[in-house]
């Protein structure tokens, strides 16, 4: 929305005096809820470990910053972050900038107050230096003090790096054992079928090295991308690395590093480009038939292409003649004639999904498929979403179950974005909470349709044992917090209500 004061800026000095004072502003207001979220942070935390202990499932001081910080009450940072608009995890992770940044980094602390630093960068170092040891954070703040502002990511990382060497060198170390372990190099053939890479004739690299081994590969690299630059080639620069690779790959496979003084057999040495592709291609591919003109002459579209067994991808006869120009390169093709398919270089893509030779899945296939009289129904019922369903006990029946997570696919707390479904096997859905509490004496029928709701974990908890509460509305569901802040959680997102009025007291 246009202010007022913008609307009187006729010149463009007034428009970029306008936009520096709203930047300044901005600035100021960041700074402020900085200093809000340490007061609100310090109001419920505690350094006691014995206050600390609560009752399973209910409220928490968890640990949130680095040694030396206080803890701080997750159900308190839930509420503080509904209300900024912030998921409970975007607000933990908030919060626990803000927590190191006060209790472990001093004179950051002090630089982003007098507005020297902004929050943001002070959040990017506060997130470094989380896993550190408190003296290993001190001497960060230390060395960051007078550059904080204009320190770059590098800086920050090597400087955390050193402290951590310095003062942890036990985690440093194994640090360096776990980054050795996790070491790899993919080459990513299953690229090959998809990413619209299925004709390119391309693959992707990548991959984890030790940084010497980083190094010498480099150097071979760019060794072989000047010789074939001075052997003529016109390429780019980077299309010769990628060239010189396979020729380091090649020339690599024709050395014999098996040794004779061990008394063991000799591995089969492994010729260069021993490569295999089995490429299956039509019979007017092979006749050199121009593709353009494949559906005037009543021709299958698409009959110009080959599949290669191995990734499954697309590949043209330019590309097949262009592999065989290499020297010692074997690649065996075999030919799908007319219209109809060969048994052995063709499955059923329904019965077999493993079996190496495959075809395009076509129309008719799935025709056929649909059409076959062994195929039987999944015993299931359609779950309408407006039915009432009704289960006397405490848990759900599946289908109610499965219609409550249909109705509301995501954690009906605000702000909050997690699925009620679960997306791998390891994960669990989400909780079915009443909304109305279940009473175990009362009577039947309390777990319905109108009172059930999806509530991930976390929410669940707060709900339980705080005072937040909530309930349906036409839209969605007008939830009020312990402070009386109240929201709606609608399909499209939630609506900060602001705070409700008090109750009238009564007289005294």
């Amino acid at each position: 929305m246009t202010t007022q004061e913008l609307e009187r800026c006729d010149t463009a000095d007034a428009v970029l005096a306008y936009a520096r004072s709203q930047r300044a502003a901005r600035d100021a207001a960041e700074v402020a809820m900085y200093e809000a979220t340490c007061t609100w942070a310090a109001m419920h935390s505690t350094r006691d470990e014995a206050k600390a202990a609560v009752l399973p499932g209910t409220d928490m001081l968890i640990t949130l910053a680095g040694p030396g910080a206080p803890k701080v009450s997750e159900f308190a940072v839930i509420e503080y972050g509904t209300a900024l608009g912030m998921s409970a995890d975007a607000a933990i992770r908030y919060v626990a900038h803000v927590v190191e940044t006060r209790y472990r980094l001093p004179r950051l602390h002090t630089a982003v107050v007098a507005g020297r630093v902004p929050v943001w960068r002070a959040r990017r170092i506060a997130e470094a230096t989380l896993g550190l040891p408190y003296e290993a954070a001190a001497w960060v703040d230390h060395h960051l003090a007078g550059v904080a502002a204009t320190c770059s990511y590098a800086v920050l990382g090597r400087l955390v790096e050193e402290a951590l060497c310095r003062f942890d060198p036990e985690t440093a170390e194994d640090k360096r054992a776990m980054a050795a372990e996790d070491r790899r190099l993919d080459i990513h053939l299953a690229s090959a079928t998809s990413g619209g890479q299925c004709i390119d004739g391309t693959v992707d690299i990548t991959g984890c090295l030790d940084l010497a081994d980083a190094l010498d590969l480099d150097n071979a690299v760019t060794r072989e991308a000047r010789n074939l630059a001075l052997a003529g080639s016109d390429q780019p620069l980077d299309v010769r690395r990628s060239m010189a690779l396979g020729i380091l790959a090649r020339t690599q496979t024709t050395l014999d590093l098996t040794g004779d003084d061990t008394g063991d057999e000799d591995a089969p040495r492994v010729p260069a480009r021993q490569v295999v592709l089995n490429v299956h291609l039509t019979d007017v591919a092979l006749a050199g038939i121009d593709p353009t003109t494949l559906r005037s002459n009543n021709l299958s579209a698409g009959l110009h292409l080959g599949r290669i067994e191995e990734t499954r991808s697309f590949v043209t006869v330019d590309q097949v003649c262009e592999w065989l120009r290499v020297p010692d390169t074997h690649v065996t093709y075999r030919t799908i004639t007319g219209s109809g398919a060969d048994p052995e270089a063709y499955e059923h893509p329904f019965r077999q999904v493993h079996a190496p030779a495959r075809q395009q899945i076509t129309a008719d296939d799935i025709r056929g498929f649909a059409s076959n009289p062994d195929l039987r129904p999944h015993p299931r019922r359609p779950i309408d979403l407006d039915e009432d369903i009704t289960t006397d006990g405490y848990t759900p029946s599946d289908r109610l179950a499965e219609q409550t997570r249909l109705r509301h696919p995501r954690c009906v707390f605000p702000h909050c974005t997690r699925r009620a479904r679960r997306r791998t096997p390891d994960e669990t859905h989400a909780d079915l909470d009443h909304i109305e509490a279940y009473d175990p004496h009362g009577p039947p029928g309390q777990t319905t349709s109108a009172n059930l709701a999806t509530l991930c974990r976390r929410h669940h908890r707060a709900k339980t044992h705080t005072a937040w509460t909530y309930r349906p509305t036409p839209t969605g569901f007008l939830w009020t917090s312990p402070q009386r802040y109240q929201y709606l959680v609608e399909p499209q997102g939630t609506t900060d209500l602001g705070q409700a009025p008090r109750p009238p007291s009564r007289p005294a």
